[in-house]
């Protein structure tokens, strides 16, 4: 009898997130990790967005976004879009880099710049 080797351990590619989002001419994708909150010290926390160039395959940037962005709505998908094509700018110009190896970068949206 023939055992194949570890063909039951391959995955298959990651699909893509849902939503897109366009910052200086390039597309990322983009996926919300969690809306508003409660932190464990009583204060509230804002929604967190996880950002790839190509999902699972390119370093993932996540965006905490502070609570009065936002406040305990859901954020509209248009008015997160435009936050957070002025996040990515803020991450790049941080230094984020998207194709880079490496951990996840997690980066607090300051209030005036998204």
């Amino acid at each position: 009898m023939k055992h194949s080797r570890g063909t039951h351990l391959r995955r298959l590619p990651p699909e893509p997130a849902r939503n897109t989002v366009s910052v200086a001419s390039v597309t990322y994708q983009w996926e919300l990790r969690h809306g508003w909150g409660a932190t464990p010290d009583g204060d509230y926390r804002g929604p967190s967005v996880s950002v790839w160039a190509e999902r699972h395959q390119t370093r993932e940037l996540i965006l905490d976004f502070p609570f009065r962005r936002f406040g305990m709505a859901s954020p509209p998908e248009d008015k997160l879009v435009e936050a957070l094509q002025e996040a990515v700018l803020f991450a790049l110009a941080s230094g984020w880099d998207p194709d880079s190896r490496g951990r996840r970068v997690r980066l607090d949206v300051p209030d005036n710049e998204a």
